[in-house]
């Protein structure tokens, strides 16, 4: 089996464990937000929800470094081959970088970095939005037309999950104050319409990697 064989095998898992964590989240967000549940209850849910959904984003650099050098592997695109491994290198360093982040928590450190991801976020999805739709109208620098499909869904993959961060900003104050001070109507109001704003964008998520996955496996 050589490097390429073994980096594909590795993006599927990602794939997997991405579409499940998201999931897992999701489920468990609703017993978060359920205001009848105590809120010792919430806090332990919330805890355990924040631990499996970094699964999540450590799998975004991961699908996005194993990605890139299954496709120049492969020959699906004609760049420099040392462009395989520095893929491989950014997401290494990116998942390392998401993951300081969460050990970090909020405030400080933590919350310095997190803006430093979010800006790098926004310049890499920039880029990809580019690549992916230059592509699908002009045939370059991707000429399979599968594939620049792949890299547009992904592209509103990452866009989904920046406006979710914006969407979700509400959250940590109100369920804060519940945890601290005990739930009033306003604190609930301001958790469910932040999870209400996020929700169809998950959907959207949802729907794109299952695309893409399918054009991986229908491609020609």
């Amino acid at each position: 089996m050589n490097s390429a064989s073994i980096v594909l095998a590795v993006h599927v898992i990602v794939f997997a464990a991405w579409f499940g964590t998201d999931i897992a989240t999701f489920t468990i967000s609703r017993r978060v937000v359920d205001p009848s549940a105590p809120p010792p209850i919430r806090l332990a849910m919330a805890k355990l929800m924040v631990s499996i959904e970094v699964i999540a984003r450590l799998c975004l650099p991961a699908m996005l470094g194993t990605g890139l050098f299954v496709a120049r592997a492969r020959g699906w695109v004609d760049w420099p081959g040392a462009l395989r491994w520095i893929a491989l290198g950014v997401a290494a360093c990116w998942i390392g970088l998401v993951w300081t982040i969460h050990r970090s928590g909020d405030q400080g450190v933590g919350s310095r970095l997190a803006r430093v991801d979010l800006g790098f976020r926004s310049v890499v999805c920039a880029g990809i939005w580019l690549l992916g739709v230059v592509s699908l109208a002009a045939g370059r620098p991707m000429a399979d037309r599968w594939l620049a499909g792949k890299v547009v869904l992904f592209a509103i993959v990452m866009t989904c999950g920046i406006v979710i961060r914006f969407a979700l900003r509400p959250f940590g104050l109100a369920f804060g104050g519940i945890v601290a001070s005990g739930s009033t109507p306003e604190r609930e109001a301001a958790v469910q319409r932040s999870i209400r704003r996020a929700q169809p964008f998950v959907g959207v998520i949802w729907a794109c990697l299952l695309g893409a996955a399918l054009l991986g496996v229908a491609k020609p």
